[in-house]
């Protein structure tokens, strides 16, 4: 059974309503589904008589959606009330990419300029526009609550299936990029970045759209048993017993690439993995950019040359930790490598193709240096979720 996606035609008003319903009802019992859309493409108008019909359909299926309404329809099921009790979606408007400058591509999808104040994040893989979907959400509701966040807009029509989110173009570089063009505003620049870390990290939310950010760590867990014995997942499971829970807002990858300057102010970019926990996740997601030994990698990822990145790692443990004498950074540093490892022993299930590339170096990294010193790595998590 899957989704049953039932067109509407052009009009459902007193002179088709009957005919209509008998229709919806006919072709509902007629195909067994685990879920129902309207598809509203074609309709131009619906009368109330029309809008009762879509209420007794809606009270079997409450489930239910209707989606691609154009701007007067929509306005009529917001203006009765109907949206607040039905999933109504808009039309996508549609965006042509041949007249649009593209600024980036991954594996799933790509980045485009769509005019100076936009751009469009164009999903090339069907399997993750859910994805997507969610990151808009994530944004949104993350603006809503006072982060400083580029402004994601409407879901858009990008042709041949692809589907896009626009966001508000934000006009300058990343915190890591200003870093590798002048080193000598390093320690100015960690400031700022801690601040804005710290900022994220005291907004307490209960919002349902944010998910935990242990259950991460243990769906992690669910998708790597079938690369690690049974022993191996019991000493995962313990990284994560001794993992606080917390309802503060994490940004999930808070690397310095994933922060913009907007004027004064730093903006926080890419929210897909935006959830709520302790600060000590913000912490291990950065620590797997600051222990990079690769230079392309590192300036991939951060958008930092490999020395840059060391420096940045050093002012950041000094001035984040409040430690100056060269034994206590050194400890601090030792710490944070043994947080570097988790994300990625936590993540060899992961289907990315630089996961699955990446997935003989995890298991070797595992074996070799995590596991034969998980105790140690337990104590260091719960020391520091006692710190941060």
């Amino acid at each position: 059974m899957e989704n049953l996606v039932i067109r509407l035609g052009k009009r459902i008003d007193t002179t088709n309503y009957v005919e209509v319903e008998k229709d919806l009802l006919k072709q509902i019992a007629a195909t067994p589904h685990t879920s129902l859309t309207l598809d509203a493409e074609e309709l131009e108008y619906i009368a109330s008589s029309g809008l009762r019909v879509v209420l007794k359909i809606a009270r079997m299926d409450k489930k239910m959606r209707i989606i691609n309404t154009d701007l007067q329809v929509y306005n009529i099921f917001e203006m009765t009330g109907f949206s607040k009790i039905i999933n109504v979606e808009k039309k996508p408007r549609k965006i042509d990419l041949s007249q649009c400058t593209l600024l980036g591509a991954g594996s799933t999808g790509a980045v485009y300029r769509v005019s100076p104040e936009e751009i469009v994040k164009v999903n090339y893989n069907p399997a993750t526009e859910a994805e997507m979907i969610e990151e808009k959400e994530k944004s949104q509701a993350a603006f809503v609550i006072g982060v400083p966040t580029a402004i994601s807009f409407d879901t858009v029509d990008c042709g041949e299936g692809r589907k896009g989110v626009v966001y508000e173009t934000i006009q300058n570089s990343t915190l890591g990029e200003m870093l590798e063009a002048d080193p000598s505003r390093c320690e100015d620049m960690v400031r700022a970045y801690i601040k804005a870390l710290r900022s994220i990290n005291s907004i307490h939310t209960d919002n349902p759209v944010f998910p935990s950010a242990i259950n991460f760590y243990i769906d992690c867990i669910e998708k790597a048993k079938p690369f690690y014995t049974e022993e191996e997942i019991a000493m995962l499971q313990r990284v994560v017993d001794a993992m606080p829970e917390g309802d503060r807002l994490v940004h999930g990858d808070a690397h310095p690439k994933n922060l913009m300057l907007q004027g004064d102010e730093l903006m926080w970019i890419d929210m897909a993995m935006v959830c709520v926990g302790h600060p000590i996740y913000d912490i291990i997601s950065l620590a797997c950019a600051l222990f990079l030994s690769n230079d392309t990698f590192a300036k991939k990822l951060t958008g930092m040359s490999l020395a840059n990145l060391q420096r940045f790692s050093e002012v950041f443990i000094r001035l984040y930790f409040g430690v100056e004498e060269e034994a206590q950074v050194l400890r601090y540093k030792q710490m944070m490598a043994q947080l570097y490892m988790i994300r990625g022993v936590f993540s060899i299930g992961f289907n990315s193709p630089a996961t699955i590339q990446a997935r003989p170096r995890i298991l070797q990294m595992a074996r070799e240096r995590f596991f034969p010193n998980i105790d140690s790595i337990i104590a260091t998590v719960k020391e520091l979720s006692e710190i941060v």
